[in-house]
C-alpha cells in the first residue's frame, strides 16, 4: 500500500511539473488563453521534479527494504506476492515520471500532432508583408506551436513560423486584413508577450 501511495503521489507530482507543456496545447485545442498559467508551473517545475524523485526514491525504499523478521530463504514471507507486484507497478509508475518529465523535450511533435499545423495556399499573394515579433513566456516547443496555430487560424495571415529556440514569430499577412497590432494582440491572448522587431512590405 505504501508502495502504491508514494507511486502515485510521484506520477502526479510528474504530471504537474509537466503541464507547462501540456497547457498550451490544451488550451489551444479550447480556444481559450492560457493567461500565465503555463509560465506559473514552469517556474515550479524544478521543484515539482525534485519532490517526484524524493516520492519514488521512498517508494523503492518500502517496495526493496529488507523485512526485519529472518525468513528462509525460500518461504512466502521471502518475497511476497503483493511485494512484487508493487515492485512491478513501482517501475511502471517510474517509465510514465520519465515520459512526463521529458515532455519539454518532444512536445513540439506532440503538439503538431494534436493541433496539427496550418499550411499556406501557393497562390499568388498580393500586397504581403512581412512581421517579426519576439515572443517572451515561451517554455517549450509546444507553446509555440500553439502561438503559431493561433496565428495561422487569423484572417489574412498567410503564413505563420514560431520557433522556441529564437523566441520570435515570423508571419506573413495582408495588411488589409489583419494588422501587427492584432497578431500582438491574438499572441497575448494566447498568454505570451510579443513585440515586433522588424516589419517589412
Amino acid at each position: 500500500m505504501k508502495e502504491k501511495t508514494f507511486f502515485g503521489a510521484s506520477l502526479l507530482a510528474a504530471i504537474v511539473a509537466s503541464l507547462c507543456c501540456i497547457l498550451p496545447i490544451i488550451f489551444a485545442v479550447a480556444g481559450v488563453g492560457i493567461v500565465g498559467a503555463s509560465a506559473f508551473f514552469a517556474a515550479w517545475r524544478p521543484y515539482l521534479l525534485g519532490l517526484t524523485a524524493l516520492l519514488l526514491a521512498i517508494g523503492f525504499y518500502f517496495a526493496y527494504r529488507k523485512p526485519k523478521e529472518a525468513c528462509e530463504p525460500d518461504s512466502a514471507c521471502a518475497v511476497p506476492s503483493v511485494n512484487r507486484k508493487g515492485r512491478v507497478g513501482l517501475w511502471i509508475a517510474t517509465a510514465f515520471v520519465i515520459l512526463f518529465a521529458a515532455l519539454p523535450y518532444y512536445s513540439g511533435p506532440v503538439a503538431n500532432f494534436v493541433l496539427g499545423t496550418s499550411h499556406s495556399s501557393s497562390a499568388a499573394r498580393p500586397q504581403l508583408a512581412h512581421v517579426s515579433l519576439a515572443v517572451e513566456g515561451m517554455d517549450c516547443t509546444a507553446c509555440a506551436t500553439a502561438i503559431q496555430n493561433r496565428l495561422s487560424g487569423l484572417a489574412g495571415v498567410k503564413k505563420a513560423h514560431v520557433s522556441y529556440e529564437q523566441k520570435t514569430a515570423e508571419v506573413d499577412f495582408d495588411e488589409s486584413v489583419v494588422t501587427v497590432q492584432a497578431l500582438e494582440k491574438a499572441i497575448a491572448d494566447s498568454g505570451y508577450k510579443a513585440h515586433s522587431v522588424q516589419a517589412s512590405t
